[in-house]
């Protein structure tokens, strides 16, 4: 069992195929459960039904598509009774108006199918618009950055961090930095939780979470300092 408080953030983490991206699938009903429920503020997710639950959710995973249209449409799909100033916002927080200022026609820029005309960073940024833009209680996400360059890693990590304020957040964490800040992170193995609790607990576990930690610190140049150090 697993639950997320209202306005919190929990990340999950755990080795390629221990169940995380179906996780948050199961959230946003893109599969349904065997046994037991997803709840939603207290109503299972099944009796929802599909317009009310995706209004409460939005959703941002590696896989983006965008349609051929505009640009402007793209984001809009997401609220199209948005005002002007709500579509201008999301994209500011989104770093969506740098992309609009390089387009040779704006807004009204059409993307190509899939956005063919736009990079992988971009297209995230994209969505995270249209996330912003929706405006849902909820947020899904996958923040992997690893395929960017620095210029769209950093623009996408700023849009994320605009999109997980005052809102509850799942998030499968690549970054070091997501994890640490979490208020809970949920560790995964053989779709089923092995441990959950703050980064401080679960180190202090000396469980599955440690040998995670130390992979991705030394992965990316950290070190794990195990007491007093002499200057």
């Amino acid at each position: 069992s697993l639950a997320a408080p209202p306005r919190s953030l929990t990340a999950v983490v755990g080795p390629s195929g221990s169940g995380k991206s179906t996780l948050l699938r199961l959230v946003a009903r893109f599969h349904d459960v065997t046994s037991g429920s997803v709840m939603l503020g207290g109503v299972d997710v099944r009796d929802l039904g599909t317009e009310a639950l995706m209004r409460r959710v939005s959703i941002v995973f590696q896989d983006v598509y965008l349609f051929e249209g505009t640009l402007r449409d793209n984001v809009m799909m997401s609220r199209p009774d948005a005002t002007e100033d709500e579509l201008l916002e999301a994209a500011r927080l989104a770093r969506v108006d740098d992309i609009v200022d390089r387009l040779p026609h704006g807004w009204q820029t059409r993307i190509g199918e899939a956005g063919s005309t736009l990079s992988g960073g971009e297209k995230q940024r994209v969505s995270i618009a249209r996330a912003l833009l929706k405006d849902a209680p909820v947020v899904l996400l996958d923040e992997a950055t690893a395929a960017l360059d620095a210029e769209n890693e950093a623009a996408v990590q700023e849009a994320l961090t605009a999109l997980s304020a005052d809102r509850t957040v799942i998030v499968i964490a690549h970054r070091l930095q997501t994890v640490v800040a979490a208020d809970q992170i949920v560790v995964l193995d053989g779709g089923r939780i092995m441990e959950r609790g703050s980064h401080e607990e679960l180190l202090a576990h000396r469980g599955r979470y440690l040998d995670f930690w130390r992979e991705r610190t030394q992965a990316e140049g950290w070190r794990l300092l195990e007491g007093p150090q002499s200057p």
